[in-house]
């Protein structure tokens, strides 16, 4: 397991610190915002952000009365997110959480998925964020086979209550 050098060079280039705080990226930042916001339960709920950079969207969350704590293989990116008020993170590969099962409320998983080519790798970090929380949120979710059974009855489905918009818009409130 870890991370390949290739991955390694173009994060180390200290490009993605800016991405979504600034210019277009904006756009994406309030838009996961608002996403987040409908899915994930109210504050102070507890939050894993994997693979969570330099902890942009952390940094939100934290501001808004979450408990987060964020990992990412990335040194530079966690020395990033580690100097941002309320967000304590620490190194930890998608693959392999170093949290108990069910010890968290939520696991964000918004950029891992896409870096795992091997799909063993995918599938691996989706157990892995299942098994650390009942709620999972990212760019997919597993099959149901492949989601614990203490976790099945408490997933919102579309359209029930949990499912539905808290009401947060963004940043104009």
């Amino acid at each position: 397991m870890g991370v390949t050098r290739e991955l390694l060079a173009y994060y180390e280039q200290d490009r993605e610190h800016d991405r979504l705080r600034q210019g277009r990226g904006r756009l994406e930042f309030w838009r996961t915002q608002d996403v987040l916001r409908r899915r994930l339960p109210p504050p102070p709920a507890r939050v894993l952000d994997v693979g969570g950079g330099t902890g942009v969207h952390a940094e939100q969350l934290s501001a808004d009365g979450y408990d987060v704590e964020l990992l990412d293989p990335v040194p530079l990116h966690v020395e990033r997110a580690s100097a941002l008020a309320g967000v304590r993170a620490r190194p930890g590969d998608a693959r392999s959480l170093p949290v108990t099962d069910a010890s968290v409320d939520a696991v964000l998983l918004l950029g891992p998925l896409y870096h795992l080519a091997e799909r063993a790798d995918r599938v691996r970090a989706l157990a892995e964020a299942r098994r650390g929380s009942c709620s999972l949120r990212g760019a997919a979710s597993p099959p149901t086979s492949t989601i614990p059974r203490r976790c099945r009855a408490s997933s919102p489905t579309p359209g029930s209550p949990r499912w539905r918009s808290t009401g947060w818009r963004g940043p104009s409130g």
